[in-house]
């Protein structure tokens, strides 16, 4: 594998994909590199085939899957957006502005895409039956918006990573194209990625200061849940911990990577209890590639350790 990052679930076709960038972008890689897509088995994660991307195309971050078994993915490295089709094994993108640097993207509930773009502080709107392409800056310039998701109201929500931004947004997707968004503060440190609960709670990860945090979109309360320190010189400031994956388990269990102290885990958000399992190779760094199956089976990836890892829910007691 090269250095797994993103991944997503087809579980109509029995697929799971990891986005392969072959680097750490910070935002960007160092240099363009053409990574891979892989393929593997939903049913028990074995390997089934890499797809090399073509010339001309970069390092894929994340990666979503349509209801035809499509992916897409984003390629901050030269700022496009890309699709592979598996069924001919084909492959297309379309750029953004320079310097945009999209991450993290959802489909909304009539099959348009929408993605962050970290660069330039915007969220982008595609849709793959016309092209058409948008990008909405956010309300807070330079916020750089990092994770995204949709909750069972059809709601868009994503993060504002910036330092001393600390807030996260949202937004009803529109046909127009133009969206009105909205800027909740949050208090989470640099929020990383972004998940909802059956009940419509919105979950994020809260980057340096090993917490994860719960905004409630009908009361507008927020709470924020230490789940690990590591060390800290101040109640913000910490070292050796690094919370960024994030998805909730069909008991309401909210899963977190955490890529500095090598453990993966759950909050139990009603009594506040964490429970988190250290990985055994010493620098597996387990970073923004976490989800949850049907099956309540965790996935994640491990960056430096390069793999790919399915557990049953029941191995994190």
């Amino acid at each position: 594998m090269l250095l797994p990052w993103g991944m997503a679930l087809d579980s109509p076709h029995g697929f799971t994909w990891v986005a392969e960038p072959g680097c750490e972008p910070k935002p960007k890689c160092p240099s363009t590199i053409q990574g891979i897509l892989g393929q593997y088995a939903l049913s028990d994660g074995n390997f089934i085939a890499n797809f090399y991307e073509p010339g001309g195309y970069s390092s894929p971050l994340f990666v979503v899957v349509d209801g035809n078994g499509d992916v897409w993915f984003t390629q901050p490295s030269s700022d496009a957006i890309g699709e592979f089709v598996p069924q001919n094994q084909s492959w297309y993108q379309w750029h953004l502005r320079k310097g945009s640097s999209p991450f993290d993207l959802v489909f909304d509930t009539r099959g348009n895409l929408w993605f962050t773009e970290f660069g330039t502080g915007a969220i982008g709107f595609f849709n793959p039956r016309t092209h058409t392409l948008v990008e909405n800056p956010t309300p807070t310039p330079a916020s750089n918006p990092y994770g995204i998701t949709i909750d069972p109201q059809g709601i868009i929500w994503f993060t504002e990573n910036a330092t001393g931004v600390d807030q996260i947004g949202s937004f009803p997707p529109t046909l127009s194209r133009a969206i009105k968004i909205t800027e909740h503060a949050v208090g989470a440190l640099r929020p990383h990625l972004i998940a909802t609960d059956r009940a419509g709670n919105i979950w994020y990860s809260g980057g340096f200061d090993g917490q994860i945090g719960e905004f409630n979109p009908r009361s507008g309360n927020k709470t924020n849940f230490v789940v690990f320190r590591g060390t800290c010189s101040s109640p913000t400031t910490c070292t050796g911990t690094h919370i960024s994956g994030i998805s909730v388990d069909s008991k309401g269990h909210v899963w977190f990577t955490d890529s500095l102290s090598q453990r993966v885990g759950y909050l139990i958000p009603a009594t506040g209890q964490v429970v988190a399992r250290t990985l055994p190779t010493s620098n597996a760094h387990p970073y923004d590639g976490l989800i949850i199956d049907g099956s309540d089976r965790v996935w994640f990836t491990e960056e430096f350790g390069l793999n790919l890892t399915m557990w049953p829910a029941s191995i994190v007691k």
